[in-house]
């Protein structure tokens, strides 16, 4: 992968004429020396913004990356200012391949934003009739082929990969996140390494991604398999879920309850144990065996009316039945109110032993609080832990209630152990009231719906009275449709009960093959060839750190991590163990590292590396001129490093004595770099 900038062109258009500035860039190592305040930083965010890359330089909510002299107004030679009508940057770049192009992006004026004008040659051979409008910032830009990003990853040669985001699916790698890694502005570049990685994309573990894909790691395949796994297993716990629920209805048809499975998976899920239980002379039967016994009832029934002759006592016998159905809704009345009671009862239990878990919880937090307290043994030099009042001497207790010494008081382990035993007892009696709990809601359930058709039938028999005989006859017929009804219920449920279970079984299935798939993944994500890369990344790192002076500690004891791929010193962060002149030499040495080891193995490294004012916290002369040399020596290789600096040319010519590099330089007397352009011929 090659990105080279070849030349960068910025022009203010106002009513005093044309304003800008034109660079010719040359491969290797190429210094933009300017003094302070005179136009590098702007020339620096230039090249990033005609990349599209302006989101990555830490701006938070500013739109452009640049000074009011391209925005809203510059200073001419005769000191009068004079407003911006429009301005632009032209950026000229090559690829591996000798490929040129040029880049046209508008600052200000009137055309569109975020849009990027491609042309295939040179800025001295555009012709303004040939070009691609791309777009950027938007959705798409990454992947349709008008995109800008999409154009960039073909030209440079990446193939941008997919990463998964905070919102569960996969999405490309923006060329913003992994643009620090190669470029870094004055402002926040230098606080640490990929300090302006940006948030805004979503991207989970976003400078972690950017370096698996600077370094090319084969890790990038195992994280998505990890992730597209984690978000499959997610889809088969919800169709678990939803399975579960289903059949929880399907239960509640029959006022039954649903056995043999739960809300998830288990270890050893049997489909066939999937069963409806329904409640019938205070048993708790499977709904096959209640369906087989209404069936039969049903046969009896028909049987017994066919043979049935007409008695001529219909008056006794009707009487018999109202009797016999008034008997029957006291019963159920009674059963009603007790149940209902019960409900009651088992409410408040729940509710009262919720509030001791509650409770409980709260006094778990706050002795293990205590204990971490007593851990931090800020007491270690006192005497206020040996029983004495530190003001009058007399002996006292921890206790309110007078102790003497040999009574036996519970120590902080002891009571938080005791707690957590007894947050784990009430939890378990919580769970068994409200199992309880739910066997009741569905008797109540069964008897609401009885007394309902037992007071209806009552109702019915007393209204035909007048002619017993048709009134028993209707209530046969009625009894009769009844149990046909319950046959019908009981036969579809059981139809639909086989469907669920093939549903659970399959979507167990399906879920054990992806657990057994995430539990065969690799423990260590790295492939041999990852971590020899990152060997010899650290080899670098830590030979750069001698060259250029770094005094915090033997740069031999700093390694990267392979959970971060960044330096780290016995496991930690090394940025907060060094001085602030010593944590520029690590950002340095580490950006540096990975351009070295683009030259060295297949990375996806653009081999190109930009540094505004390398030289931060008065890093130390000496320091400075080692890292131009090294620079240079890398770039013998090929590549190209910029660096914008505002030391003098003298002392950087000194420097680099018999060293092959190109300098542009502009001095304190010739004003910003933005100036008056010659009017062309």
């Amino acid at each position: 992968m090659t990105l080279a900038i070849s030349r960068l062109r910025i022009i203010a258009k106002t009513i005093d004429g044309d304003y800008g500035v034109d660079i010719p860039f040359e491969k290797g190592l190429f210094i933009l020396r300017l003094d302070n305040s005179h136009g590098k930083s702007t020339c620096i965010n230039a090249i990033a913004y005609a990349l599209g890359m302006e989101k990555s330089l830490g701006l938070g909510g500013a739109k452009l990356p640049f000074p009011p002299s391209l925005t809203k107004a510059l200073e001419g030679d005769d000191g009068a200012e004079h407003l911006i009508i429009k301005s632009s940057v032209m950026l000229e770049i090559e690829n591996k391949s000798g490929d040129v192009t040029t880049l046209y992006r508008q600052i200000v004026g009137s055309d569109e934003e975020n849009i990027i004008y491609q042309y295939d040659s040179d800025i001295d051979s555009i012709n303004p009739q040939h070009h691609r409008k791309l777009f950027l910032h938007r959705e798409g830009d990454t992947t349709r082929p008008l995109g800008f990003f999409k154009w960039l990853d073909s030209f440079v040669g990446w193939n941008l990969p997919l990463v998964p985001n905070f919102d569960g699916k996969e999405v490309p790698l923006y060329p913003s996140t992994f643009f620090p890694t190669w470029f870094v502005e004055q402002k926040k570049g230098w606080s640490s390494i990929q300090s302006t990685t940006p948030t805004f994309l979503r991207i989970k573990e976003a400078k972690k991604r950017a370096l698996e894909f600077i370094l090319d790691l084969d890790v990038n395949e195992n994280v998505k398999k990890r992730a597209k796994l984690k978000v499959d297993i997610d889809l088969t716990l919800q169709a678990w879920k939803m399975a579960h629920k289903k059949s929880e209805l399907l239960a509640a048809r029959v006022f039954g309850q649903i056995r043999g499975v739960i809300d998830v998976p288990e270890a050893k899920f049997d489909q066939y144990k999937v069963d409806v239980a329904v409640k019938k002379d205070e048993r708790w039967l499977s709904i096959q065996d209640v369906a087989e016994t209404v069936e039969k009832q049903l046969s009896e029934f028909i049987s017994k009316s066919n043979n049935e002759e007409v008695d001529s006592k219909l008056d006794s016998e009707l009487q018999s039945r109202i009797e016999e159905k008034e008997t029957e809704i006291r019963g159920l009345d009674n059963k009603y109110v007790e149940l209902d009671t019960e409900i009651s009862f088992l409410n408040q239990q729940i509710y009262s032993t919720e509030t001791r878990v509650s409770n409980l919880l709260n006094d778990k937090r706050k002795y293990e609080d205590l204990k971490k307290v007593g851990e931090s043994n800020i007491f270690a030099n006192t005497k206020l832990n040996e029983g004495n009042c530190p003001t009058c001497g007399q002996d006292y207790t921890d206790n309110l209630i007078d102790m003497d010494t040999e009574s036996s008081v519970m120590s902080v382990d002891e009571s938080l152990e005791f707690i957590k035993q007894q947050i784990k007892a009430f939890t378990n009696v919580v769970e068994s009231y409200q199992f309880q709990k739910k066997k009741k809601v569905v008797e109540l359930g069964t008897i609401k719906s009885t007394l309902s058709e037992t007071r209806k039938s009552l109702r019915k028999i007393r209204e035909s009275q007048v002619q017993p005989n048709l009134a028993l006859r209707e209530e046969e017929l009625r009894k009769k449709i009844k149990i046909e009804n319950e046959v019908e219920l009981y036969k579809s449920t059981i139809k639909t009960l086989v469907d669920i279970r093939l549903e659970l079984d399959a979507i167990y299935r399906k879920h054990s093959s992806l657990c057994k798939q995430r539990r065969n993944l690799p423990d260590s994500i790295l492939s041999p060839l990852d971590t020899k890369k990152i060997k010899k990344l650290e080899s670098y790192l830590q030979g750069l750190l001698v060259d250029y002076d770094f005094t915090s500690f033997n740069p031999e004891k700093l390694e990267i991590s392979k959970e971060t791929y960044l330096p780290t010193r016995e496991g930690f962060d090394i940025g907060f163990d060094t001085p602030a002149s010593d944590g520029i030499r690590i950002i340095w040495s580490y950006l540096l590292s990975l351009f070295k080891l683009a030259n060295d193995v297949g990375t996806n490294h653009p081999r190109l590396v930009v540094f505004d004012e390398p030289r931060q916290q008065e890093a130390n002369k000496f320091s400075f001129t080692t890292l131009l040399k090294s620079a240079a020596a890398m770039c013998n290789s090929g590549g190209q490093i910029i660096l914008a600096t505002s030391e003098e040319s003298s002392a950087i010519e000194d420097s680099l004595k018999g060293i092959h590099y190109h300098m542009f330089s502009s001095e304190k007397s010739d004003g910003k770099i933005i100036r008056k352009l010659k009017a062309q011929k």
